[in-house]
Parts: C-alpha cells; structure tokens; sequence
C-alpha cells in the first residue's frame, strides 16, 4: 500500500513540475503560436494551390517523350565519349610503357 502512495506522490510532483516549467517557458503560448502559424501555412498552401494551373495529359505525354529521347541520345554521346576516353588513356599507357 505504501508502494502505492510514494508512486502517486511521485506522479503529482512531476506533474506540478512539468506545469510550473510549462508556464515559466510559455510553453502553452508557443503551442498556440504553432497552431496558429500552422493554420495560416496551411490556409495560404490552400489559395496557392488554386492559382496552379496542371498540364493535361497530351502535354505530360510529349514533354515525357522529349525526356526520353534526350536521355537516350546523351546516353549514346556519354558511351561513345567514354570509349574514346578508354583509347586515349590505353595509347598513352602503351606509349608510356605503365
């Protein structure tokens, strides 16, 4: 029973702790402050997002082929580079003797 009591005394001084610190930091005015900061963020997110204007479908579709093809011809640019850089650096070894 006294078990019982020391863990409930221990409880309530914790909790006066953590309200005395609570008010000494103006913990609970920042909460609101959060709150509120978070409502306006939320609301201007909102007005934004109804001035954006989507692409349609048609127009996803050929900026993504532009992609595509852009990417395959670099591809294709960067391996042949690559192999020629591989030649250059194999000549100069040879020449060099390494």
């Amino acid at each position: 029973m006294e078990g019982v009591r020391v863990e409930l005394v221990v409880a309530a001084v914790a909790l006066v702790a953590l309200v005395v610190l609570a008010v000494r930091f103006r913990w609970l005015a920042r909460i609101g402050e959060w709150w509120k900061q978070g409502r306006t963020f939320f609301s201007e997110v909102y007005w934004e997002m109804k001035k954006v204007s989507f692409p349609s479908r048609e127009e996803v579709m050929a900026t993504t082929a532009v992609v595509i093809v852009a990417s395959v011809i670099f591809s294709f640019y960067l391996w042949l580079a690559d192999i020629v850089i591989l030649r250059v650096y194999e000549g100069i070894f040879k020449v060099l003797g390494s």
